[in-house]
């Protein structure tokens, strides 16, 4: 753990770097155009060190300390016209973070106190390095960016598919609930998706489209294959580090946002269904006062759930999972011969 927090650390370093040095080539460029530009950049800097000073040294000075925060107001006003003027947009010369929240430091400050915690991109960062799940976001074909529609059929055949729809029909209807699910992420009650279907189907793609879009607006997301999972929890509980199973557990409990894909993959074993049943019921106590989401993409139907896991169980997800069918032909067969 020690090793991952140094190797975050090092990374938003490593970002704060490149911002400032993205900057200074920009105020390179600009103050070559605009000479007098430098010199208002020098004014402001040195008036914002004098107002600093005031409120240490003169707090009683208020009035004073007031003038000089308009007169810095309206230097910075000055500044945006001139680049606005130039054709450049009047924030080219404020430094460009990869997370705007805490400027990439990783830590953001308590609204109504000095006392701070970690930023959503630093957990992020965590859990990435901490369970390998990067995937997600570089791969180059994930994201509703990437869905394309007509790789479904648009043609109803019940007997085939059992369903009176299209697979092309249904596959937009999930993809509607999707977005939905993420815009209203934060509302309070459960929210969870069961995806089920044949292999190709798109439960994959649409459960890691979901967690992108979740990870672009600062939600904490882990995406685990279910082998994966039940290994991770076995690790924990016979881990030698009690720090390292404590922490383990809790980011399954904590994270906003879990994907456990191919549940019913993982090799049988009772031991192993009662931890995904404390899992599971963990992260329902969870999400009584804290974002706690769950989607589930199997091949395992309503029916074979029951079959397949014990009853609590199975009780467990029909009863707080919306669920919805995946059906159609295995896509990527179509892409490999396409």
């Amino acid at each position: 753990m020690v090793r991952i927090n140094r190797e975050i650390k090092a990374i938003l370093e490593s970002r704060r770097d490149r911002a400032r040095a993205d900057l200074d080539q920009r105020k390179a460029e600009v103050w070559s155009r605009i000479p007098e530009l430098e010199a208002l950049e020098q004014q402001i800097t040195l008036e914002g060190i004098r107002h600093a000073r005031m409120l240490i040294h003169s707090p009683d000075s208020a009035a004073d300390a007031e003038a000089l925060a308009e007169r810095i107001a309206a230097l910075k006003r000055e500044k945006q016209n001139l680049l606005i003027q130039n054709g450049y947009p009047a924030d080219y010369l404020e430094p460009r973070f990869t997370c705007g929240i805490c400027r990439d430091t990783g830590l953001v400050t308590e609204e109504g106190s000095l006392e701070t915690r970690p930023c959503a991109c630093y957990r992020q960062l965590y859990l990435e390095r901490l369970y390998q799940v990067s995937n997600i976001l570089d791969d180059g074909r994930t994201g509703f960016g990437h869905f394309d529609v007509t790789l479904f059929s648009d043609k109803p055949d019940k007997q085939r598919y059992g369903s009176d729809i299209s697979p092309r029909e249904q596959i937009l209807t999930i993809r509607d609930r999707c977005l939905s699910f993420v815009e209203h992420f934060a509302d309070p009650g459960p929210a969870n998706l069961y995806f089920y279907g044949s292999t190709g189907t798109g439960k994959t793609f649409m459960a890691k489209s979901t967690g992108l879009e979740l990870i672009k607006r600062g939600y904490t997301v882990l995406y685990l294959s279910s082998p994966t999972l039940f290994d991770v929890m076995q690790r924990a509980r016979f881990a030698s580090d009690s720090e390292e199973m404590d922490a383990t557990y809790r980011d399954l409990v904590e994270t906003q946002l879990l994907i456990l894909d191919d549940l019913g993959t993982e090799p049988a074993s009772d031991a192993r269904y009662a931890e995904f049943l404390t899992l599971l019921e963990a992260r329902k106590a969870r999400s009584s006062r804290y974002i706690a989401r769950t989607i589930i993409s199997t091949n395992l139907d309503l029916r074979q759930i029951y079959q397949t896991y014990n009853e609590r169980i199975a009780s467990r997800i029909l009863g707080e999972f919306e669920t919805f069918k995946f059906f159609g032909e295995d896509i990527r067969i179509m892409k490999r011969f396409a």
